[in-house]
């Protein structure tokens, strides 16, 4: 047996003290042992320290076991004289079985239970005839009395499970004790059916419950006060039925009514009938809400299709008219809204957290709004349906912040919730509306094709529900209640920015709903836009409101010329202003009223009556005139409104261009007045870069569409313009900016190959003698200017366009002579050539590093 002593070998598992030697180390750490010297840094200390960490875990896990080992021998001595079992075998852990001996047991319960059950009730209803009277009662009631009686003797003998089962099987026979008292016609309810014999079982199940509680309550057994809990769910159910009142609301009421004794019953088991020795525990308790809580949800839903279906206008329910139909869902919605209430504050419900009392303060605002809102919906006139539901949520939502405006935000459970159930209410009511009026807010875009192509425009008026239009201004009242009343919190801005865009909204619509003329709508609209504007920049949010209502008048002016006009010069002159004044975004109406000043020129030409193409130029006139300004704003402003400024020109300017593109002659001219504006902004020193390269492109294009235009094919007249530009850039990046590591072929390259290389195409197919003239005479100039000033570029390509126009003009001449020559000359000739090319061959190597070296020093 191997000794559990360490060896004296063995080194100290402490990672606070070296392994070799045992000393402490400092609590820093040590590169060394101080007292021993043995390194402990390095991959072999790693290592050794991962050992070490190792031997310290098996250290532990053995000591735990050794530990566990002694306890387990204790036990085991102390049970040395108790006599073994019958089935005893060698001390060997038996096999776990799938299911524990407690389920087997209940299933066995449960199931015989169930078996006895059916087994009385068919004797009940089969053998009954058989029996006299005396017999039959006898039987019955001396079943009840042993299965009601066997559980004292049960519990006596500790038989807990058994006992829940019997005292089971007697609630079951108590039922059928009622079933046989009425089959006899005990009490005048001779009839099984009927109203007789609903009021006959009202009363029965009124009476089990109460007895089958109070047996299961005084025994402490469960299973009967369970099934007395859930008994006790149809006397008023089966009362109200009996006594005619058998509808929805009547079923919701009965319902809602058992929802409330149940709290109350509730309340007191937990509370004053509980014993503080035993108390109840908390999932008993958690399993009988939990039944509550769906028979309150089964009313509520009852009460809630009643409610709707009468203050919507739907059939009414049971023959009832609307407005008594929505009263009538009072009665168990008002019930429930205060249960839902009771249990939402702190001390409601025992062991319910904070989700949960939210759930129920929920509950008890939907309530709330579902009776007022279906009651309000059906006094209403058709239509307003929305708006019967929207004043509930709406004063819901006043009171929960009210409330809520004396804590913390999170810290209120009841107001959030109520808060919660009026938004939901207010979203459905405000999509519903929304709906209702987006046709008559899209309404004028369907006239915009009439109003701008000169057709002779049709008469069209257009209006809005006014109920829908009051029920998406119920929740911009709310909105605003609610910042009266000060409540704040982590969405305030966003918050306040939605408040003001439905503010704007509604307001927009209100002239439409009220009838008044479209001229008189669109400066409505503008004039709320304005005044948005005007106190924009002490309250920033305003700008949401001030974008919905500038968006619906140019929506809405678009559908006539002269809105369009006014609507237009309102708008730039407002946002130039909000440019001036700095606040809140600069930059974004300075763009802003680029935009519409171009839109302003389109639409004062389009009135005017020009054509299209002027159009196009007074927009872009607009655009040009960003330049300049754009200029002054960076001297004196910021840069970041000259920017906007600049670029929404340029946007501008394109969209003109592109807009053009199918008459060519203006585009032509647009193009070359574009270049030479391009061209004066590169005036600018920060623009002196990309401006002036921008500007040749844009006329060099207006060339080539005049070109065009006037059917000249000649591929000089389109390249030595851009050719000419690319020259007279590169000269400036090389000699006057001196741009570093720039050599002539990046220089001079794309000019010279732009200005040579498409004549020299053109060279070939073409029979006429002045093109190779001129060809080669540019050729011989630009080979010429790269020796005098020693550049590669045009000494080679230069050199390269002269060689081949002068072997083109040469071409023919060799043709000729080779055609006259005998056949073997040629080939003598080649042969020639190539033994003086290998005689030659060293020393043309040494020249062809010569002319390399030459060249190089050339670049």
């Amino acid at each position: 047996m191997t000794s559990s002593v360490p060896y004296p070998s063995d080194p100290p598992l402490d990672a606070h003290r070296c392994p070799d030697c045992g000393a402490g180390l400092p609590p820093g750490g040590a590169a060394r042992c101080p007292a021993c010297g043995l390194p402990l840094t390095g991959p072999l200390a790693a290592r050794l320290w991962q050992v070490v960490t190792g031997l310290h875990a098996v250290e532990v896990q053995r000591a735990s076991l050794l530990r566990a080992r002694g306890e387990l021998l204790v036990q085991l001595r102390a049970l040395r004289g108790v006599p073994d079992a019958p089935l005893g075998g060698p001390a060997v852990a038996a096999r776990a079985g799938e299911v524990s001996g407690r389920s087997a047991q209940t299933a066995l319960l449960v199931l015989g239970g169930v078996l006895v059950s059916i087994a009385a009730l068919v004797f009940t209803v089969v053998s009954w005839g058989r029996m006299g009277v005396g017999g039959r009662a006898a039987v019955l009631f001396c079943l009840t009395a042993a299965a009601l009686a066997a559980p004292l003797v049960l519990r006596w003998r500790r038989l807990f499970a058994t006992a829940e089962t019997f005292a089971g099987i007697g609630v079951a026979l108590l039922l059928l004790d009622g079933f046989s008292l009425q089959y006899l016609g005990v009490g005048g309810f001779g009839a099984v059916g009927g109203s007789d014999g609903v009021a006959y079982w009202a009363g029965v199940t009124a009476v089990v419950s109460v007895v089958s509680t109070l047996y299961g309550w005084v025994l402490r057994i469960g299973v009967p006060v369970f099934a007395g809990y859930l008994l006790g769910r149809l006397p008023l159910l089966l009362a109200a039925h009996a006594a005619g009142y058998g509808s929805l609301t009547g079923s919701a009421a009965a319902m809602a009514a058992t929802a409330a004794v149940d709290f109350g019953l509730l309340r007191l088991a937990t509370g004053r009938l509980a014993r503080p020795d035993r108390p109840l525990p908390q999932g008993v308790v958690n399993l009988y809400g939990a039944v509550t809580l769906a028979w309150a949800g089964l009313a509520g839903a009852l009460a809630l299709r009643v409610s709707l279906a009468a203050g919507l206008g739907l059939a009414p329910v049971g023959g009832e008219g609307p407005v008594r139909a929505s009263l009538g869902a009072w009665l168990p919605l008002v019930p429930l809204a205060l249960l839902a209430l009771a249990v939402s504050l702190p001390k409601g419900f025992p062991g319910l957290g904070p989700a949960g009392r939210r759930t129920a303060a929920q509950a008890a605002g939907a309530a709330a709004v579902v009776a007022g809102g279906g009651t309000l919906a059906a006094l209403l006139p058709r239509g307003w349906g929305a708006v019967g539901f929207a004043v509930p949520a709406a004063l819901l939502a006043v009171a929960g912040a009210a409330r809520l405006r004396r804590g913390r935000f999170d810290g209120r459970v009841v107001p959030v919730g109520l808060l919660t159930v009026a938004g939901g209410v207010l979203f459905l009511t405000s999509a519903a509306a929304l709906a209702q009026l987006l046709p008559g807010v899209v309404e004028p875009v369907t006239h915009w094709r009439a109003a701008w192509e000169g057709t002779r425009a049709v008469p069209w008026s257009r209006s809005v529900p006014g109920a829908a239009l009051t029920a998406l201004g119920l929740p911009v009242a709310a909105a605003v209640a609610l910042r009266l009343l000060g409540l704040r919190g982590s969405a305030t801005a966003s918050a306040e920015a939605g408040l003001w865009a439905g503010a704007a909204f509604v307001l927009a619509l209100l002239p439409v709903a009220l009838g008044l003329p479209h001229p008189v709508v669109v400066g409505f609209a503008t004039g709320l836009a304005l005044v948005g504007g005007w106190f924009l920049a002490a309250r920033p949010p305003l700008a949401a409101g001030v974008l919905v209502a500038g968006v619906l008048a140019l929506v809405w002016a678009l559908a006539d010329r002269s809105c369009t006009v006014v609507v237009l010069a309102l708008g730039a002159a407002l946002a130039v202003a909000l440019t001036v004044r700095g606040r809140p975004a600069p930059a974004v109406t300075a763009a802003l009223a680029v935009a519409l000043l171009g839109g302003e020129a389109a639409a004062v030409a389009v009135t005017a009556g020009l054509q299209r193409p002027d159009h196009l130029l007074a927009v872009l006139g607009v655009a040009l005139a960003t330049a300049p300004a754009a200029a002054l704003l960076a001297a004196r402003t910021d840069a970041a409104v000259a920017r906007a400024v600049e670029f929404t020109g340029y946007g501008l300017a394109a969209l003109a261009l592109l807009l053009s593109a199918d008459v060519p002659g203006r585009l032509s001219f647009e193009l070359a007045v574009t270049g030479a504006a391009a061209l004066g902004v590169g005036l600018r020193e920060e623009r002196r870069r990309s401006a002036p390269a921008v500007g040749v492109g844009l006329l060099v294009a207006a060339s080539w569409i005049w070109l065009a235009l006037l059917d000249v094919r000649a591929p000089e007249a389109y390249s030595l313009s851009p050719a000419a530009a690319a020259l007279v850039f590169g000269h400036l990046r090389r000699e006057v900016f001196r741009q570093e590591g720039l050599g002539s072929w990046g220089a001079y390259g794309p000019g010279l190959a732009a200005g040579l290389l498409p004549s020299l195409w053109a060279l070939f197919p073409d029979g006429y003698w002045l093109r190779p003239l001129l060809l080669g005479a540019a050729a011989l100039v630009v080979t010429v200017l790269g020796v005098r000033l020693r550049l590669q570029c045009p000494l080679l390509l230069g050199g390269g366009v002269l060689v081949l126009v002068a072997g083109h003009e040469l071409a023919p001449t060799v043709v000729q002579v080779l055609g006259l020559l005998p056949r073997w000359v040629p080939l003598a000739a080649a042969g020639a050539l190539l033994l003086a090319l290998g005689a030659t061959y060293e020393q043309r190597l040494r020249d062809a590093r010569r002319l390399h070296g030459a060249l190089r020093r050339l670049g």
